[in-house]
C-alpha cells in the first residue's frame, strides 16, 4: 500500500484512483455519463405531471452509477434554488430493514428521533409542508422496502412533489419489473452504456491531474493509460483498481532505485 508521504514525493497531494465517498474526481467528459446528468436535471425541472416522481437510471456494472447517484444527490437544483433542498444519497446495499430507511431520512433532515416508523414518516411530511423546502431521494440500488416509499410519493403528489425519487440499477432485460407499483409514479427511464476506452484513459489522466500531478505522462505514459483502459473491459471501477496496482508498482519501484543509491 502506498503511504501519504510517498504519493507526496511523487508528485501527488492525494491518491488519484481511490474509490472515495465524495465526488472529488468527478470526470464530467464521458459522454454516457453526461447525458444522464442533463436528463436527470431535466425530469427534476419538470414539474407537469404531479404523478410522475420517480426515476431510474439503469447502466452496466462499473460504469459509474454509484459517482453520478452521489453527484446527482450533491448538486444545488436550480428549479429549487428559491428554497431549501435536500438531496440524499442511500447505498440501499447498507439498509437491511425498512425502518433504517426512514432513520437515515430523518438524520439527513435534522429532525428528532421517532419511536415508530408513522411518527417518523409524520415528522418528515411535516418539515416538507413549508412550500421552501423539498427532498430528493437518490437510491444507489433496488429499493429494500416499497411500502414507504411508496408512501412518500403518494405523498409528494399531493404536496407540489415535495419529494421525487431517483433510483439507480443495474441495466438488465425488463429493468422497472422488479419496481411493483412504484411504476405509478415512473416519469423517467434512461439507460445508459458503459463508456468507451479513449473516455476511460482521459479520466485516469484527469485524476491524476486533479490530485496534484502536474504532468501525469512523466508517471504513467499514455501507451500505458491507453492499455489499462482496454484491460478495464468498459468498467470504470476495474480501471481505477488496474490503475492504482500500477501506480503503486511505479512509485515503490521508484523508491527501491533511490534506496538503491543511498547506499
Amino acid at each position: 500500500m502506498i503511504k501519504t508521504t510517498d504519493l507526496i514525493k511523487a508528485g501527488f497531494l492525494e491518491h488519484p484512483f481511490l474509490r472515495y465517498v465524495d465526488t472529488r474526481f468527478f470526470f464530467p467528459h464521458i459522454a454516457e455519463q453526461r447525458k444522464v446528468l442533463e436528463v436527470a436535471y431535466s425530469f427534476l425541472l419538470d414539474d407537469r405531471d404531479p404523478q410522475k416522481n420517480l426515476g431510474v437510471i439503469a447502466g452496466p456494472v462499473g460504469a459509474g452509477k454509484t459517482m453520478l447517484a452521489q453527484k446527482l444527490a450533491s448538486m444545488v437544483h436550480p428549479q429549487l434554488a428559491m428554497g431549501s433542498t435536500h438531496g440524499l444519497y442511500i447505498n440501499t446495499n447498507n439498509i437491511t430493514e425498512p425502518r433504517h430507511f426512514l432513520m437515515t431520512v430523518i438524520d439527513a433532515l435534522g429532525l428528532p428521533l421517532s419511536r415508530s416508523n408513522s411518527d417518523r414518516l409524520n415528522s418528515i411530511y411535516a418539515f416538507l409542508k413549508r412550500p421552501d423546502r423539498s427532498l430528493l431521494l437518490v437510491l444507489d440500488g433496488p429499493p429494500v422496502d416499497q411500502e414507504y416509499l411508496y408512501g412518500m410519493l403518494q405523498w409528494s403528489v399531493e404536496n407540489n412533489k415535495s419529494i421525487k425519487a431517483l433510483v439507480f440499477l443495474q441495466d438488465l432485460f425488463d429493468t422497472t419489473a422488479n419496481l411493483g407499483d412504484l411504476n405509478t409514479f415512473l416519469g423517467l427511464y434512461h439507460p445508459f452504456r458503459a463508456p468507451e476506452v479513449q473516455e476511460i484513459a482521459n479520466m485516469l489522466y484527469s485524476r491524476c491531474k486533479m490530485a496534484g500531478l502536474t504532468n501525469p505522462l512523466n508517471l504513467l505514459d499514455e501507451k500505458k493509460i491507453l492499455e489499462i483502459s482496454a484491460a478495464a473491459h468498459a468498467s470504470l471501477s476495474t480501471a481505477l483498481s488496474l490503475a492504482a496496482d500500477y501506480l503503486e508498482t511505479v512509485i515503490l519501484n521508484k523508491l527501491n532505485r533511490l534506496a538503491i543509491m543511498d547506499i
